[in-house]
């Protein structure tokens, strides 16, 4: 090989050499601006925590390259726009609940977390410890669809909410005009009690509530609250009918686009910040519940024997949308999770 030849390939190799190594210096530092979205109002307390605790925290742990653009309040529509949008990639993210159209689009697993009665009354213990069980699943079905769940959510129980009548027995929930709007799960449930639903869009529960289109409905305590419906509500049931899982998620695609180390450095936040959610959204209820109460709705009980006629005419749900809304395998691992779980609280009580 002649001298000037090796000259200019030694050349044209080191100049490639260290372009690449300024392109991966580059590529590790560059901005990634996530645009998300959640129907949460600025300012309640849990999207307080997400504008001024976890987002700058992402922020921080990334050396300021990864930037979350935040529409509050549904500006970009309910839930299930958000995800056709991330579809698009008009957002990248998104803080939503496990309702039907989210559920079946990002991760159809977790919405076994939300069937009637699946978890005593109040028992936050056994939720977090199926999630805790189920979560790689989780996780990876959402990655096979094209989504990276940030942190799961436990947006709490719901109760049921009624504008005109009192609601102690199914036989009063059968009077009501009852909104369904949560999804296919929510639908089949309340059929089960011998009701015929109307189905609405979020955007239009507050107008169909305040007009008289209905005057019954199922919410936690806190959206009932931000949507500005207790003043027109008289009666509440705190039958904890179901429990709500929510998540944040982002697409696949943003995900892959922030550089190696800053997901790393999110990865490592996550834990920590997951539990900090639930706390802060769990404490955001039972105020907003308490809060109601001391308005003056009026709280109502159901008998024991009540509540077992709830239970009973609910379980079949359970196996009938086993299949179609989850799959029957993680019903039959939730099932046992749960099993394995109350009976070592059982052992442990009689040890103690």
């Amino acid at each position: 090989m002649k001298i000037k030849e090796l000259f200019f390939k030694t050349v044209f190799l080191t100049v490639f050499a260290l372009s690449c190594l300024i392109n991966t210096a580059w590529s590790e530092d560059q901005k990634t601006i996530l645009k998300f979205a959640t129907l949460g109002q600025k300012g309640i307390s849990i999207m307080v925590y997400l504008e001024e605790d976890f987002m700058p925290k992402i922020k921080n742990v990334t050396d300021g390259n990864v930037i979350f653009d935040v529409y509050w309040g549904g500006v970009m529509g309910d839930e299930e726009d958000y995800i056709g949008k991330m579809r698009t990639g008009q957002l990248q993210g998104a803080m939503v609940t496990a309702s039907g159209g989210i559920t079946s689009a990002v991760c159809p697993d977790l919405s076994v977390l939300e069937l009637p009665f699946l978890f005593n009354a109040w028992a936050f213990d056994e939720v977090e410890y199926v999630t805790d069980k189920i979560r790689s699943r989780l996780l990876k079905e959402a990655e096979k669809r094209g989504y990276k769940i940030l942190v799961i959510i436990g947006v709490d129980f719901d109760q049921i909410y009624s504008t005109k009548q009192n609601i102690e027995t199914i036989e009063d929930i059968r009077k009501a005009k009852i909104l369904t709007w949560f999804g296919p799960l929510e639908n089949k449930m309340l059929q089960s009690l011998g009701v015929s639903p109307i189905p609405v869009n979020v955007p239009e529960v507050v107008s169909s509530m305040k007009t008289g289109i209905a005057n019954m409905a199922i919410s936690p305590s806190l959206w009932w609250v931000g949507a500005q419906l207790y003043p027109d509500t008289k009666y509440v049931n705190p039958i904890p009918i179901r429990y709500v899982p929510g998540m944040l998620v982002l697409t696949s695609d943003a995900w892959n686009n922030i550089p190696g180390k800053h997901q790393n450095a999110i990865e490592a936040l996550l834990v920590k910040s997951e539990k900090k959610f639930v706390e802060v959204i769990r404490d955001c209820n039972e105020k907003s519940y308490k809060a109601m109460i001391k308005y003056g709705i009026k709280e109502v009980k159901v008998a024991p024997e009540e509540l077992e006629r709830f239970k009973e005419a609910t379980r079949p749900v359970w196996d009938e949308l086993a299949g179609k809304s989850y799959s029957r395998e993680v019903l039959d691992e939730v099932i046992g999770y749960l099993a394995e779980y109350r009976s070592g609280k059982q052992v442990n009580a009689i040890a103690e």
